[in-house]
């Protein structure tokens, strides 16, 4: 005891010595989690802690190390290379039910690893956001823009879904795909609505007869024009994506690990591609088709989607098994010589590929005939320009974010770039301070 109090009275009570001591106790409290802090700073910034210990335990001097290196002539926001944006967020509030039945901490955020899904569209003067378990808020777009928090309302609806995958409004009908079925044996689904603002009653409009026993993602929708006839093209992925991958993405008789085309009128559907694990993105329009994919640990692919064509999976991938620290690759690495396409564009590291749209001209004269993709651990977005043919990418630029992005949309009134922030539930808009 007399030694706690000579160090109290002479040591710590001194001004010279109490900000150390708190200084430790800060570091000492992000070290052992204190108040789920540490989680939330690793969450947020996930290669912190390796590039901290790289710095400031490396033989080399902080100037000499490769990530500033790396960081050679790369602008951050407001900056890009050419364009200054203006980059502001918008805190979402979802509905009571939402966070009731939401299996998460939402005082503490990074205390689990699962985050806020929801999805965007566009139509009129309003923004359609639908949260992952279903809940549909139609908002209009003058009510968001000076505000920090956006206080979301439901309309009712007769919706009822395991998780939604995506969301699509095309000829004033919303479509929504889903995992649906049983805890045995999950589907994938597609019903559809007319919009209406006061009620909307959804219909049936696809539903998978093949079991998902891991459950059913993907569902990326898009419309497109497939020998003469109207319909929608939907991502299926790979039914288990860790590394035991089944054979699904290569059976003609399964729809895991494909891209789906359905009828509008028949309500067929065929298998447009094959040889998919994990699509995120997808993109198309009467020249071409686009999807991004994640690949096991590293390779992430951009592919340019052709009618009937096959990517390889699980045969060949850019990336590896997590598990696995092979002397020689898993998979090949090379597509073609299997007889399977490659891809246009491959990430080594893997960013956590998301979303991909085409970005309007209007946005940018800087920016001209470019497409935006997103990432989820990367917290990345990529300005990318393709060739005339989209068979190699000519250029990317990296914006970083800071936070995962689930979904993109442009707003073409706005002039803005819309972003599914889903680490904190907010909505992302990227204005160009140019214009």
């Amino acid at each position: 005891m007399n030694f706690i109090s000579f160090f109290i009275k002479k040591i710590f009570l001194k001004k010279k010595y109490f900000s150390l001591f708190f200084i430790l106790f800060i570091i000492t409290a992000i070290h052992y989690n204190f108040f789920g802090i540490k989680s939330r700073i690793y969450l947020t910034y996930p290669n912190l802690q390796s590039e901290a210990r790289k710095i400031f335990f490396s033989k080399k001097s902080v100037l000499e190390h490769n990530h500033f290196k790396n960081d050679y002539n790369v602008k951050f926001l407001p900056e890009t290379q050419y364009v200054k944006l203006n980059f502001e967020k918008k805190k979402l509030i979802f509905s009571d039910s939402f966070y009731s039945e939401h299996p998460r901490n939402f005082k503490f955020i990074a205390k689990t690893s699962t985050f806020i899904h929801f999805y965007i569209e566009l139509m009129g003067e309003k923004i359609w956001i639908v949260d992952y378990l279903g809940n549909i808020y139609p908002t209009e777009i003058q009510n968001i823009k000076d505000k920090k928090e956006i206080n979301l309302k439901t309309i009712s609806s007769n919706l009822s879904v395991r998780k939604v995958l995506d969301i699509l409004i095309y000829n004033n009908y919303l479509f929504v795909s889903f995992s649906g079925g049983s805890d045995d044996c999950h589907t994938l689904n597609i019903v559809k609505a007319k919009v209406n603002l006061d009620h909307l009653n959804f219909e049936n409009f696809f539903s998978s007869d093949e079991c998902g026993a891991f459950g059913v993602s993907g569902g990326r929708m898009q419309f497109y024009r497939h020998d003469n006839s109207d319909g929608l093209l939907i991502t299926n992925n790979a039914s288990h994506f860790v590394d035991k991958p089944d054979n699904f993405p290569q059976d003609e008789n399964s729809i895991y690990g494909k891209i789906i085309f359905i009828d509008f009128k028949k309500k067929n559907s065929i298998i447009f591609s094959k040889g998919h694990r994990a699509l995120l993105g997808l993109y198309a329009d009467e020249k071409v088709i686009l999807s991004t994919e994640n690949a096991a640990y590293g390779g992430d692919e951009i592919n340019k989607i052709i009618f009937n064509e096959n990517y390889g999976w699980p045969i060949a991938s850019y990336g590896e098994k997590y598990s696995v620290k092979a002397v020689e690759p898993v998979y090949s690495k090379s597509h073609i010589s299997l007889g399977f396409k490659e891809p246009i564009f491959a990430f080594i590291s893997a960013i956590g590929i998301s979303e991909i749209i085409k970005l309007p001209n209007d946005f940018s004269n800087h920016f001209i005939d470019n497409f935006i993709v997103s990432s989820l651990w990367g917290s990345t977005l990529y300005r990318i320009k393709f060739d005339k043919n989209y068979n190699r990418i000519i250029y990317y630029e990296k914006i970083l974010i800071g936070q995962r992005i689930r979904d993109l949309k442009y707003h073409h009134k706005m002039k803005a770039i819309l972003l599914a922030l889903e680490q904190e539930g907010e909505l992302g808009i990227i204005f160009n301070n140019d214009k």
